[in-house]
Protein backbone atom coordinates (compact mmCIF):
# COMPACT_ATOMS: atom_id res chain seq x y z
CA UNK A 1 0.00 0.00 0.00
CA UNK A 2 1.38 3.21 -1.16
CA UNK A 3 1.46 6.08 1.22
CA UNK A 4 -0.46 9.12 0.65
CA UNK A 5 2.78 11.43 0.86
CA UNK A 6 3.79 9.12 -2.31
CA UNK A 7 1.09 9.56 -4.42
CA UNK A 8 0.72 13.34 -3.96
CA UNK A 9 4.61 13.43 -4.98
CA UNK A 10 3.96 10.90 -7.85
CA UNK A 11 1.01 13.08 -9.19
CA UNK A 12 3.14 16.27 -9.29
CA UNK A 13 5.57 14.81 -10.45
CA UNK A 14 3.29 13.81 -13.39
CA UNK A 15 1.95 17.22 -13.80
CA UNK A 16 5.60 19.00 -13.99
CA UNK A 17 6.74 16.95 -16.35
CA UNK A 18 5.24 18.07 -19.67
CA UNK A 19 6.70 21.98 -18.36
CA UNK A 20 10.42 20.58 -18.30
CA UNK A 21 10.48 20.70 -21.74
CA UNK A 22 9.20 23.80 -21.87
CA UNK A 23 12.04 25.21 -19.63
CA UNK A 24 14.79 23.47 -22.02
CA UNK A 25 13.37 25.04 -25.22
CA UNK A 26 12.61 28.42 -23.06
CA UNK A 27 16.57 28.10 -22.24
CA UNK A 28 17.53 27.60 -25.97
CA UNK A 29 15.40 30.41 -27.44
CA UNK A 30 17.62 32.96 -24.92
CA UNK A 31 20.36 31.95 -25.55
CA UNK A 32 19.32 32.00 -29.59
CA UNK A 33 17.71 35.85 -29.01
CA UNK A 34 21.09 36.57 -27.09
CA UNK A 35 23.52 35.13 -29.62
CA UNK A 36 21.79 36.99 -32.85
CA UNK A 37 21.36 40.52 -30.74
CA UNK A 38 25.41 40.35 -29.83
CA UNK A 39 26.11 38.86 -33.71
CA UNK A 40 27.51 35.84 -31.88
CA UNK A 41 28.01 33.58 -34.64
CA UNK A 42 30.25 31.08 -32.91
CA UNK A 43 27.02 30.85 -29.83
CA UNK A 44 24.58 30.52 -33.01
CA UNK A 45 26.05 28.01 -34.88
CA UNK A 46 26.00 25.61 -31.72
CA UNK A 47 22.02 26.09 -31.71
CA UNK A 48 21.87 25.04 -35.05
CA UNK A 49 20.43 21.59 -36.88
CA UNK A 50 23.05 19.98 -39.12
CA UNK A 51 21.26 21.55 -41.80
CA UNK A 52 19.83 24.66 -41.59
CA UNK A 53 17.44 26.31 -43.78
CA UNK A 54 18.63 29.81 -43.96
CA UNK A 55 17.52 33.19 -45.62
CA UNK A 56 19.62 36.59 -45.43
CA UNK A 57 19.78 39.46 -47.51
CA UNK A 58 22.75 38.01 -49.73
CA UNK A 59 22.11 34.94 -48.76
CA UNK A 60 19.27 31.39 -49.04
CA UNK A 61 19.62 28.07 -49.14
CA UNK A 62 20.35 24.63 -46.72
CA UNK A 63 23.53 25.18 -44.83
CA UNK A 64 25.71 22.94 -42.91
CA UNK A 65 26.73 24.42 -39.25
CA UNK A 66 30.08 24.98 -40.61
CA UNK A 67 28.42 27.36 -43.65
CA UNK A 68 26.13 28.73 -41.88
CA UNK A 69 28.37 30.15 -39.32
CA UNK A 70 30.12 31.67 -41.71
CA UNK A 71 27.37 33.28 -43.25
CA UNK A 72 26.26 34.29 -39.95
CA UNK A 73 29.72 36.17 -39.01
CA UNK A 74 29.89 38.10 -42.11
CA UNK A 75 26.38 39.18 -41.62
CA UNK A 76 27.26 40.55 -38.34
CA UNK A 77 30.61 42.15 -39.39
CA UNK A 78 28.53 44.05 -42.05
CA UNK A 79 25.28 45.23 -39.77
CA UNK A 80 27.10 45.11 -35.75
CA UNK A 81 23.53 44.18 -33.81
CA UNK A 82 22.36 46.45 -31.12
CA UNK A 83 19.63 43.80 -29.96
CA UNK A 84 16.78 41.64 -31.04
CA UNK A 85 13.38 41.79 -29.94
CA UNK A 86 11.12 39.23 -29.77
CA UNK A 87 7.75 40.72 -30.83
CA UNK A 88 6.15 37.39 -31.49
CA UNK A 89 5.89 33.74 -30.50
CA UNK A 90 3.81 30.04 -31.28
CA UNK A 91 3.65 26.69 -32.24
CA UNK A 92 2.88 25.20 -35.62
CA UNK A 93 1.18 21.88 -36.13
CA UNK A 94 3.82 19.89 -36.10
CA UNK A 95 5.03 21.23 -33.02
CA UNK A 96 7.67 23.32 -33.82
CA UNK A 97 7.91 26.75 -31.94
CA UNK A 98 8.83 30.15 -34.02
CA UNK A 99 9.96 33.24 -33.12
CA UNK A 100 9.91 36.88 -34.89
CA UNK A 101 11.43 39.54 -33.72
CA UNK A 102 13.13 42.73 -34.43
CA UNK A 103 17.18 42.90 -34.80
CA UNK A 104 18.09 46.36 -34.31
CA UNK A 105 21.56 47.25 -36.53
CA UNK A 106 23.92 49.79 -37.33
CA UNK A 107 22.82 49.63 -40.42
CA UNK A 108 19.00 49.64 -40.01
CA UNK A 109 16.36 47.08 -39.02
CA UNK A 110 15.63 43.32 -39.79
CA UNK A 111 12.91 40.92 -39.18
CA UNK A 112 14.00 38.12 -37.19
CA UNK A 113 12.24 34.49 -37.84
CA UNK A 114 13.38 31.21 -36.20
CA UNK A 115 11.89 28.07 -35.74
CA UNK A 116 12.67 25.22 -32.41
CA UNK A 117 12.32 21.78 -33.20
CA UNK A 118 12.94 19.15 -30.74
CA UNK A 119 15.82 17.32 -32.28
CA UNK A 120 16.24 14.30 -29.49
CA UNK A 121 16.51 15.97 -26.17
CA UNK A 122 17.50 18.62 -27.08
CA UNK A 123 15.93 22.21 -28.94
CA UNK A 124 17.09 23.40 -32.28
CA UNK A 125 17.32 25.67 -34.75
CA UNK A 126 15.81 24.25 -37.64
CA UNK A 127 14.81 27.57 -40.03
CA UNK A 128 15.93 31.08 -39.78
CA UNK A 129 15.31 33.80 -41.80
CA UNK A 130 16.34 37.63 -41.67
CA UNK A 131 14.44 40.10 -44.02
CA UNK A 132 15.91 43.59 -44.44
CA UNK A 133 13.64 46.68 -43.92
CA UNK A 134 10.94 45.17 -42.03
CA UNK A 135 10.03 46.14 -38.47
CA UNK A 136 7.29 44.63 -36.73
CA UNK A 137 4.68 47.15 -34.26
Amino acid sequence: MRSPIIKRASLLLLLLLPFAGLRAQGTVKDQVVAAIGTGNSAALARHLVANVDMSLPNASDYYSKAQAEQILRKFFEEHPPRGLTIVHEGANRGGDSYYIGNLATAKGDFRVTFFLKKNGDVFQVKQLRLEAGRKDP
